[in-house]
């Protein structure tokens, strides 16, 4: 009887060990982008900061440009802050002197990608520029949308925003909390489709 209930233990601790073996590990194997300037980065990957912001533009729409200065005083807003800025031009034929142009022309001054597989669009799951995307340390997009509603729709414009969605988002992971308002409808220009 004792030598059964051993075996018994014996087959049950070699099926744990078997399975613990083969258990598949979880593996973030974050992406690598080419900047501007042909420096790797890894925009998906949140270290050593509570938040990483996506911000999806185009050269060409009006609307993604009018959003530059707002863009700049975020960066300079959240300087010194656990929180890294992306901007990143989804127009698949965009050349990386072209965006680098744009980023000089708006005084862009932060990372500038170029998306030209969309493999940035498709995991923020954005459709429009400017559009803006919020990721925490936990891989999760925890804000997708719009900038601020200066533009309520296309063609109507505030003069000053009335809701400030992307800092408030930003404001709220800074502080540990969930953010409220996960989504907002972004106004501006649909994203180029792929050739």
């Amino acid at each position: 009887m004792m030598l059964r209930v051993f075996a018994g233990l014996i087959v049950m601790v070699a099926a744990a060990v078997q399975s613990f073996a083969i258990a598949p590990q979880e593996k973030t194997t974050a992406e690598a982008f080419l900047d501007i300037t042909g420096k790797t980065h890894y925009p998906l990957e949140v270290k050593d900061a509570k938040a990483v912001v996506l911000i999806f533009v185009t050269t060409d729409c009006p609307i993604s440009n009018y959003y530059t200065s707002e863009i700049n005083a975020l960066v300079k807003d959240y300087a010194g802050k656990p929180v890294r800025f992306f901007v990143i031009h989804v127009d698949p034929d965009l050349k990386p002197a072209d965006a680098a142009a744009h980023a000089k022309t708006y005084g862009l001054d932060c990372t500038i990608l170029i998306d030209a597989k969309h493999r940035l669009v498709k995991t923020a799951g954005v459709t429009i520029t400017p559009e803006a995307a919020v990721l925490t340390p936990d891989g999760k997009i925890v804000y997708r949308g719009r900038i601020d509603d200066v533009y309520a729709e296309l063609g109507k414009r505030r003069i000053e925003p009335d809701q400030r969605d992307l800092r408030e988002a930003l404001s709220q992971v800074l502080a540990g909390q969930a953010v409220k308002v996960a989504e907002t409808k972004a106004v501006g220009c649909p994203i180029p489709k792929l050739p």
